[in-house]
């Protein structure tokens, strides 16, 4: 093989590569943006992009989803309380 050749085909694996890279971060992209909208973190993933996009990301549920959320501002005082469910 040439030297050309060998370009080319470093060239065409990296392309190759890039594009895998590409398409993993626009899936978990769009797994985390549905995972928000659908406020599902506390349950079970709603699909399989979802599930994937957690194992990667390594986010992991553990105990039960609480009944508030409370938001505190700089200084620690409760601003707000939610219900969540």
């Amino acid at each position: 093989m040439s030297s050309i050749e060998v370009a080319a085909a470093m060239g065409i694996l990296g392309v190759f590569l890039f594009g895998i890279v590409i398409g993993v971060v626009v899936i978990v992209s769009i797994a985390s943006r549905k995972e928000e909208r659908l406020f599902s973190l506390w349950d079970k993933a709603p699909d399989a992009a979802c599930a994937g996009a957690r194992r990667l990301l390594g986010v992991w549920v553990l105990g039960a989803r609480p009944d508030r959320a409370f938001y505190h501002d700089e200084d620690d005082a409760m601003m707000r309380q939610e219900h969540l469910r």
